[in-house]
């Protein structure tokens, strides 16, 4: 996976399609919501019930790194921003924006399908389709 130009356009376009999928990937079922709003809403329900949720968990991984090396904690906002590139772009374009943006859609993809199938199991639901994207994620993404 390489970071590339994209489109806001094209990714908005995408997102209505309701592409929800890493190419070559077995397909993951959230019903009719995109993954990005499903993270948000299952996440929220993680910190409702006292338990953190993947972005939440990242972060402080990150930031616990990133103060060591810079001497600062990390900015929440500019991790999220972040985090949530690909999914902002359509969202976040005035005339102050670029259409074109740097990110590599791939990865985006699938952290945004990875982020809500953990926050899903982190509250003891079953994800159709998990198991079969979790194999193609380790041999894919995590080379193992």
């Amino acid at each position: 996976m390489t970071s590339q130009t994209c489109d806001r356009v094209d990714v908005a376009r995408a997102a209505g399609d309701g592409a929800r999928s890493v190419p070559g990937a077995p397909p993951l079922r959230f019903g009719n919501h995109p993954a990005s709003a499903t993270e948000r809403v299952l996440g929220q329900a993680l910190r409702h019930a006292g338990k953190l949720a993947v972005r939440d968990w990242k972060f402080d991984a990150t930031d616990l790194v990133h103060t060591r090396f810079h001497g600062r904690p990390l900015d929440r906002k500019t991790f999220n921003d972040s985090e949530n590139c690909v999914a902002n772009a359509p969202l976040r374009f005035d005339k102050t924006n670029a259409r074109d943006f740097e990110a590599d859609p791939e990865e985006a993809v699938c952290w945004m399908l990875v982020r809500p199938c953990e926050n899903a199991h982190r509250l003891g639901w079953t994800v159709q389709g998990f198991d079969a994207f979790n194999d193609w994620f380790y041999e894919h993404v995590v080379s193992i």
